[in-house]
């Protein structure tokens, strides 16, 4: 079946140089960014007998991507308020975070592909760990629930998102400006040019954002439900246009 594919970059583009990339190719084959994702439930990893039934603190680890003192790390969200953002054993992502720490702050802008109707109250995908990877510099998961494949990779103040989409499918993304880590208590999302969208999200911190497909924008929208409201960024069908955005590429 044919896809098509829907990436998008965030912030300002910095080249790697490919003396560094060089350098270490030949250990990052020994790299599992999934260490330390997972919660730990036993006495033998926690050293003492649990009493509650709530989840307790496992390493904290986010599998996603981010060059060491890097200003974003990209890396999926199965739960907010959860240190990492990233625990192995839940089973759905909510989006796709830009700062990622390890601890209880942070998690900030988390958008998310999506196709068809928008449920803010519930739009979430499962996955499976069957069909996710990680590398240094790399994080990739297929999401079920919208057939989409979700691609990251991250210089040291930007974020590339690569989203391969099934042709018959809307493009869709989803802003969920609303959340972090922290109360946000202020946010902003608009159309800057036909392939561009910015805004911020204040919570502990003001962070913006910066972001250029290379699919046109066909209108952006807030959709409401009951409990919950997002941001929801339209694409027009372009056929034509469904591969890298040649000069984003070039910088990777």
């Amino acid at each position: 079946m044919k896809r098509t594919i829907l990436p998008f970059i965030l912030l300002a583009i910095f080249t790697i140089s490919c003396e560094s990339q060089q350098s270490q190719s030949r250990l990052t084959k020994y790299v599992n960014p999934f260490l330390g994702t997972a919660t730990l439930w036993e006495p033998e990893d926690l050293g003492y007998v649990r009493q509650l039934e709530t989840r307790t603190w496992g390493g904290e680890v986010f599998p996603g991507t981010s060059p060491p003192n890097a200003m974003v790390q990209l890396s999926p969200v199965t739960q907010y308020r959860s240190g990492s953002g990233y625990q192995y054993e839940d089973t759905v992502i909510y989006g796709f975070t830009h700062t990622n720490k390890g601890h209880w702050n942070l998690l900030h802008i988390p958008p998310l592909p999506v196709t068809g109707t928008v449920n803010p109250d519930n739009f979430a995908s499962g996955y499976s760990h069957n069909n996710e990877s990680a590398h240094p510099g790399y994080y990739q998961v297929f999401l079920e629930r919208y057939q989409v494949n979700a691609e990251l990779t991250s210089t040291l103040r930007c974020g590339y998102h690569k989203y391969t989409f099934r042709e018959q499918d809307e493009k869709k993304l989803i802003a969920d400006l609303t959340r972090s880590n922290n109360r946000v208590r202020e946010w902003q999302i608009e159309q800057v040019n036909e392939n561009t969208f910015a805004g911020f999200q204040a919570a502990e911190g003001k962070m913006y954002f910066y972001a250029v497909a290379n699919y046109p924008i066909d209108h952006i929208e807030q959709v409401k439900a009951d409990n919950h409201g997002v941001s929801v960024v339209n694409f027009k069908d372009s056929k034509e246009k469904n591969h890298w955005n040649s000069k984003s590429a070039s910088h990777l």
